[in-house]
């Protein structure tokens, strides 16, 4: 058989080697073995060839005859022997042979077959990984023909591994090479190559464990390749983010201190993140961290937020805000996040909560600049205006590939037709009908502290077309500061004077179904203030009409046309909602102490029914939805609202059962109770009455189910008894399915069981 290869190199020596040289070479050739894996056979395959060159270079005539047959056909060297002109001729034109070794390279020998394992392993010396795989391929796809190597069964054996070693190794040197170059996807593919015919093989555990470390200290490199290219290149950036999420999974997450086969240890593994962010679009960021988020991982939650923000802001899309805020508020029990949230609701046009925000926050020199922005406003809204804009340019838009020349500007933001429609939807009047017998507070009444305080900022909540104006109004401050000059901007009045009480709230708390477990929270914690403190309820904190009146009212504002007329209507009606709040507080009252005679003999310090755990967490994965399962779906609910109303406040779980309008709602029921210093306990009895799938449309589901639900009241660390409570409900449950699990949208109490 023919092999691309000349005795010369088979030796490592140059054309024009002395005999001394050439017995140098050819004993050195012999001491040095191969890989430790090849078999005997191999070996002794290769020093034959290596005989077989220094017996042709030591004898100058077979030496002469072959170096001729480099360049002249063989019918023309007898004729030219005995010229000694054309010896001469011969002579030089192979010192120029030598010095153009492509010549020499391209050059044939013929080997018996038994030779062929040893020329794989001289042309491995020699860096020809491709050639090796190029010929070593043929044989391994039909193994029968490797009985024209050998009459003897024990020794194709051992020719198979020689062969399957010799490609491994090629691609080795190959993927070392590439990895040199730069090419790390290409490297990648090398090791897998290589990797992969060993796990088929079964051969050689010791170099598959090392090829696979390989691939794993490659992993960053190749993720960062994968990234880098165009975004035309969907498939490669797939990959990327696959490799990167596989990253995850093996080292159990961002935060964990374990270390997995890059080798890069926590610190190590932050700094790589930070590196690839900016080669990420905030789609990819979101839907990649929001899913990490899950595990939990604060970090995730973090990074998901500003993609969250991100994307809401340049696509227009407050919702995906919405979505940012809930991460953060999960977030303050890990690190001091008020300065995004308030961000976050200064976007969703909630002003009053967005300066509470800002007010809890600790980044003091940020707080200077914008108090320092906003100076001659009455409140610091112009400053945070300012600073959303510089904080969106610098710190958000930077870390996203496909945002960095996007456009800041709050005021095109606002004045966008979709951001103004929704932000419509989540921001409308507290006006619902005194015939409407369900009363709903709004967690920013809680902001509010004493109306009658000297504070210069006001948290009553503000329409975000309030906001629009004012974002014009910061631009003249920011302009007039420029000039050293200072301009003095009344924000309580509208245009045409009027003074503006209208007190608006998030739709999830004005809806007329709710969860009365819930309501119950709410409403009960709102009596404790009003009984605390019945100075809360001034002109300004509260508005309430009636419902045929709404659609006379603006949806932006609700103005009074005359002081004394609108003094007079506000506190006839707020009269009549103080005194339906102390009936309804008696009702509790009574009920509470008639239901203390029959008081079940438990104990609230172990659950009264067994939930399905799973690693400690109550948990829901299955496609179905019969009444085992909508057992475990309501379990997990009754469970994340426990987690979220506890001490720990902590909301996360929330996000794994709801989806909104219920999501929101619960988040929002779990801020109010920190903002108090308070928190709730619970214990549940669950009975599944019925769980049913749409025929119509099998994504949309209903349970229905009996809960016997008991919880106490903490505020200060102090049981509240007159706020604890034990009720008896049916609770019928909305749900919709998403991949293979179900989240609960929305719940109504179809009837409190006496």
């Amino acid at each position: 058989m023919q092999i691309s290869l000349d005795y010369y190199r088979i030796l490592g020596i140059p054309l024009q080697a002395e005999l001394n040289l050439i017995e140098q070479a050819y004993q050195d050739r012999i001491l040095q073995l191969p890989h430790k894996g090849y078999s005997g056979y191999a070996i002794t395959s290769r020093n034959n060839l290596l005989q077989q060159a220094y017996n042709v270079l030591k004898d100058d005539q077979s030496r002469w005859e072959y170096e001729s047959s480099f360049f002249l056909p063989v019918t023309e060297k007898d004729d030219l022997i005995d010229d000694t002109e054309e010896i001469k001729e011969i002579e030089e034109s192979l010192e120029l042979l030598e010095e153009n070794l492509d010549v020499v390279e391209d050059t044939f020998i013929e080997i018996d077959e038994s030779l062929f394992i040893g020329a794989l392993i001289i042309l491995l010396d020699l860096g020809e990984y491709e050639l090796v795989i190029t010929l070593s391929q043929p044989y391994l796809q039909d193994k029968s023909s490797l009985n024209n190597f050998t009459d003897q069964e024990d020794e194709v054996s051992q020719i198979a591994q020689d062969l399957v070693l010799s490609m491994v190794l090629a691609y080795l040197e190959l993927a070392r090479e590439q990895w040199q170059e730069k090419q790390y996807e290409l490297a990648s593919n090398s090791l897998t190559q290589s990797y992969q015919l060993l796990f088929q093989e079964d051969l050689f555990p010791s170099l598959r464990k090392e090829i696979k470390q390989d691939l794993g200290k490659l992993h960053p490199y190749q993720i960062l390749e994968l990234l880098t290219r165009d975004n035309s290149d969907t498939y490669g950036r797939q990959k990327g983010i696959k490799l990167l999420k596989e990253m995850f999974n093996s080292r159990g997450g961002i935060e964990s201190s374990q270390i997995d086969e890059s080798g890069l240890d926590i610190d190590g593994f932050l700094r790589f993140l930070q590196q690839i962010r900016v080669y990420l679009t905030a789609e990819e960021q979101l839907v990649l961290f929001e899913e990490e988020a899950q595990r939990p991982s604060p970090a995730a939650g973090y990074l998901a937020a500003y993609a969250g923000i991100a994307r809401g802001f340049t696509q227009r899309r407050p919702e995906f805000i919405i979505r940012a805020k809930n991460s953060l508020i999960s977030l303050t029990i890990h690190q001091d996040v008020y300065l995004e949230q308030s961000i976050c609701a200064l976007l969703l046009g909630q002003t009053a909560e967005a300066e509470f925000s800002l007010s809890q926050s600790q980044e003091q020199k940020v707080i200077d600049y914008i108090q320092e922005m906003s100076q001659g406003s009455s409140d610091l809204l112009p400053g945070l205006c300012l600073y959303t804009e510089k904080w969106l340019q610098t710190e958000v838009f930077s870390q996203f590939k496909d945002l960095t020349s996007q456009n800041p500007s709050l005021q095109e933001y606002f004045a966008n037709d979709r951001v103004q429609a929704y932000l419509e939807t989540i921001t409308t009047p507290l006006v619902k009908g005194l015939e409407d017998s369900k009363m709903f507070f709004s967690p920013e009444l809680e902001l509010a502290g004493d109306t009658q305080s000297t504070s210069s900022q006001s948290y009553s909540f503000t329409p975000f077309n309030e906001l629009k104006d004012k974002i014009d109004d910061k631009q003249i401050i920011n302009q007039n500061n420029s000039s050293s000059a200072t301009t003095e901007i009344d924000r309580k009045y509208d245009h045409e004077g009027n003074q503006s009480i209208g007190l608006f709230v998030s739709e999830e708390y004005t809806e007329d179904h709710q969860d009365l477990i819930g309501l119950d929270d709410f409403l009960d914690s709102e009596v404790e203030e009003i009984q605390e403190d019945s100075s809360e309820f001034t002109e300004n904190s509260i508005t309430k009409t009636k419902s045929d009146d709404v659609s006379q009212l603006n949806k932006k504002s609700l103005k009074t046309n005359s002081g004394n007329n609108s003094s007079l209507i506000i506190w006839s009606l707020l009269s009549l909602f103080f005194l339906i709040i102390i009936a309804f507080a008696a009702s509790k009252l009574l009920l509470s102490s008639n239901s203390s005679e029959e008081k079940l003999e438990i104990s609230l310090s172990e659950p009264l029914i067994d939930l399905y755990l799973i690693n400690g967490e109550t948990t829901q994965n299955t496609s179905t939805l019969d009444k085992i399962t909508a057992l475990k779906i309501i379990n997990q609910w009754l469970n994340a609202k426990a987690k979220a109303t506890g001490p720990e406040y902590n909301s996360s779980e929330l996000t794994k059962i709801l989806i909104e309008p219920q999501l929101s709602r619960w988040v929002g029921n779990s801020r109010d109770l920190r903002s108090r210093n308070a928190y709730r306990r619970y214990e549940h009895q669950v009975k599944i009455e019925s769980a049913e799938v749409n025929p119509q449309d099998i994504t949309q589901g209903v349970i229905t189910a009996k809960i016997k639900e008991q919880s106490q009241y903490y505020r200060n660390g102090a049981l509240v008894p007159s706020l604890s409570y034990q009720e008896d409900l049916l609770i019928k449950y909305e749900l919709v399915k998403d991949g293979d699990g179900w989240f609960i949208k929305n719940s109504k109490v179809i009837k409190n069981e006496e």
